[in-house]
């Protein structure tokens, strides 16, 4: 359950963050900051349901009941036992475990399709290749052409002028100096872990849009906007099924070219990146943050406390009065061999019988007692 309720968290945060960007930031001409923020908001949907944050928030004490010693308090066992639904319990165990085996499957096949598509990519990067400003040009006529992947770019020459090549290698320079392609496959890692959620596939959508208005931005600065609509609307019949390379027309040539001519953003508003802040504190607050309400602990004086280390006692001891002065049995030998005796087995257990009463003074008021004799030793009660 845990791993669902992973995935469940990620897809609100996803959500959350790509309902901002299509409402305030998907018309700004900031292409670079769009492009992090994209990539970020994704790595922070993935990263804040997996933290657990404990806040401990103190309550009020329990009352303190005050039992009397030797009382106990004994729960009554329950007259009949809990219902127990075992076959309910064994559908929904299985249910969970199929729906396990289901996405784990599908997000295997995933990575699988995707390290396929990486590995024959990268057999045609070993084909002969010309160096062209740190490009390497490789010429290919069939399947994905007039495109790129890292700093390599395969270009059909049969059907370009040297001018559009220029135009185009330009292109994909930017495309490999900003390191997209590492982006792409970032993308493809979480289209295969998130396969369910439909909102990756518009984030992965976004991501490439932002590519191509990126390098489309800098290589018309050099070519200017005219000139390089004509050539964009030159190729785009052309067509790749590659998902990790860069299409020079794979995006819609329609968006690109109106945001060729779209007026700048301000530098004002990129404050409005600012906005996003509420939306990921308020994340981390519900998925991050857990509040753990615990007890308070009870603050007493010192008199208090040391009440309470003292050891309880049934009996209340009760001191003697000070009868030395006025009684002289208290320094008798009588006495003070009992009280020898009495010290002795102080605290101990032993065992013997009653064998009579135990009186001091005349008027026999003053001590009462009984005689406790054990073996050949007589003690007093």
């Amino acid at each position: 359950m845990e791993w669902l309720t992973y995935l469940l968290e990620v897809s609100v945060c996803t959500t959350l963050f790509f309902g901002f960007y299509l409402l305030v930031l998907r018309k700004l001409t900031f292409f670079k900051i769009n492009r992090f923020y994209l990539i970020l908001s994704l790595l922070l949907s993935l990263i804040i349901p997996a933290f657990q944050v404990n806040i401990e928030k103190a309550v009020e004490p329990l009352p303190v009941v005050n039992v009397q010693p030797g009382l106990t308090v004994q729960e009554e066992e329950p007259t009949q036992p809990p219902l127990q639904v075992m076959p309910a319990e064994d559908a929904a165990i299985n249910w969970f475990a199929w729906l396990e085996i289901t996405y784990i499957l599908v997000a295997v096949a995933l990575m699988l399709i995707c390290l396929w598509q990486l590995f024959q990519l990268l057999k045609h990067t070993k084909e002969q290749s010309q160096n062209i400003n740190g490009s390497k040009l490789i010429s290919k006529q069939k399947g994905f052409t007039n495109c790129s992947f890292f700093n390599y770019v395969f270009i059909n020459q049969d059907y370009l002028t040297e001018s559009e090549l220029q135009v185009l290698l330009k292109h994909e320079q930017v495309h490999a100096s900003q390191y997209h392609s590492a982006d792409k496959i970032l993308m493809m890692i979480c289209k295969a872990v998130l396969w369910f959620n439909p909102v990756i596939y518009l984030y992965n959508k976004a991501l490439e849009q932002n590519h191509e208005y990126e390098a489309d931005e800098v290589t018309s600065l050099s070519f200017g906007n005219k000139d390089y609509a004509n050539l964009l609307l030159k190729l785009a019949i052309a067509k790749s099924d590659m998902p990790l390379v860069h299409n020079f027309v794979k995006s819609p040539v329609k968006e690109r070219i109106k945001m060729l001519f779209h007026s700048k953003s301000k530098n004002m508003k990129k404050l409005m990146y600012l906005l996003v802040l509420p939306i990921a504190i308020g994340l981390i607050w519900l998925f991050t943050v857990q509040v753990v309400y615990a007890q308070a602990e009870i603050k007493h004086d010192k008199t208090f406390q040391d009440t309470l280390k003292k050891p309880l006692s049934k009996n209340k001891e009760l001191a003697l009065p000070d009868v030395k002065q006025t009684d002289p049995y208290f320094t008798s030998k009588d006495y003070l061999d009992k009280l020898s005796s009495m010290n002795e087995v102080h605290g101990k257990t032993i065992s013997g019988a009653v064998v009579g009463e135990y009186k001091i003074g005349e008027k026999s008021s003053f001590m009462r007692g009984y005689l406790f004799k054990s073996g050949e030793k007589t003690y007093v009660l």
